[in-house]
């Protein structure tokens, strides 16, 4: 019976007995120490580690570990986040979890940050860039590599249903959809590509970039903007002297800083 089941085992190919079954046996430790893992101390060591980072306080009501598609990860729930200047961030929920990179070949690790139900109107994004505002709920994904020179990596959002103000446009801009890339770290402070906003009132293409400055009020800005308005908004943007073409449709240049833009 010995001998016999010594046979079966050596008939199994290769691959299964030497990669296969370890690494399924390792999967499966890994999996049991993922779900055992003591994470309502790891939540307090997480915000209070943040907190000194960012110069916030950070709760958080839940922390569990999840399984995706892509790896395993940490789930975050019901995460406030309140600035040093008093603003109140909420999110409904974060994933983190190793992003696929050979940046880890080199000593860089490399993560991917999912943000649920990001209330955009939280954001202080006033004190950042005078004169302009945001609503609306987000999704928000971040691929990032944390490397000798700071965090770099890109992210895509997803915002719905919300406004837009910028100082090109006399008035907040409702949206049904707004989405696009950011890309940050490198030469300039972050990078806009491919952002689409849709709204009945207006429609508009952007991208552009932030570069580096001894603060973000004071760094230089150049955007570059394509609106499409509709009749009913035509008339407002001629009296703050934006010329539309018979179509509706008018390029613009936001440069300067994001404290004294120029319009162009």
């Amino acid at each position: 019976m010995v001998a016999a089941r010594r046979n079966d085992a050596e008939t199994l190919p290769a691959f299964l007995r030497f990669v296969a079954i370890p690494l399924a046996g390792a999967g499966l430790f890994l999996l049991f120490l993922h779900l055992g893992f003591p994470y309502d101390r790891l939540a307090g060591r997480l915000t209070e580690r943040l907190g000194r980072a960012t110069e916030s306080q950070i709760r958080i009501a839940e922390l569990a570990p999840r399984l995706s598609l892509l790896g395993p990860g940490l789930q975050a729930s019901g995460v406030t986040a309140i600035t040093r200047g008093g603003a109140r961030i909420d999110l409904e929920r974060a994933f983190l979890r190793p992003a696929w990179s050979v940046s880890w070949l080199r000593g860089s690790p490399a993560l991917h940050l999912d943000l649920t139900g990001v209330d955009l109107a939280t954001l202080p994004l006033a004190a950042a860039l005078p004169g302009t505002s945001l609503r609306g709920q987000a999704d928000i994904g971040l691929d990032f590599v944390i490397g000798e020179q700071g965090p770099q990596g890109s992210s895509r959002f997803r915002a719905r249903d919300g406004s837009l103000g910028i100082p090109a446009v006399p008035l907040p801009v409702p949206f049904t959809s707004f989405e696009g890339e950011l890309r940050y770290g490198g030469e300039s402070l972050v990078e806009l590509g491919s952002a689409t906003l849709t709204g009945p009132l207006i429609s508009a293409l952007a991208s552009g970039t932030l570069g580096r400055g001894a603060s973000v009020e004071s760094s230089p800005l150049q955007l570059d903007l394509e609106i499409t308005a509709q009749p009913d908004l035509q008339a407002p943007l001629r009296a703050a002297g934006i010329e539309l073409g018979p179509d509706g449709k008018k390029k613009l240049q936001l440069t300067g800083t994001p404290g004294r833009p120029v319009i162009r």
